[in-house]
């Protein structure tokens, strides 16, 4: 979900290209909106921006070639956000939890995240 401020009519919000003008769809959005989220934005829908909170961390840990991310899930909540799942190794634990912590916008890291070793059979 691309949610972006629409800084050309004060209080309005851009969703998807979309202006939001209290709350109705007022067209496509002005060309040049900028991407990023601001102060206005996240003040007046706190939990957008958990979501894309949410989603910068998952595909961070997903774009990561030393972390195994298949078994991972992340719950944002004001800006806090938690790791739950599985990974290998404590070095995995770790880098989860480091590349969590270096998104912007995150203020805390909670790392819930197992380390599981897989038991040979004989």
């Amino acid at each position: 979900m691309d949610l972006r401020a629409d800084h050309s009519h004060a209080g309005n919000l851009a969703l998807d290209g979309f202006r939001i003008v209290n709350g109705q769809s007022a067209g496509p959005a002005p060309a040049g909106v900028d991407p990023a989220l601001s102060a206005r934005t996240r003040a007046a829908n706190p939990v957008s921006h958990d979501v894309v909170l949410q989603i910068r961390i998952l595909d961070r840990l997903k774009a990561s070639p030393e972390l195994d991310a298949s078994d991972l899930s992340v719950v944002v909540r004001n800006r806090s956000a938690t790791l739950f799942g599985s990974v290998a190794t404590e070095a995995e634990r770790n880098l989860a939890q480091h590349l969590a912590t270096e998104i912007s916008g995150v203020i805390q890291v909670t790392n819930r995240l197992k380390v599981t070793t897989v038991k040979e059979t004989s």
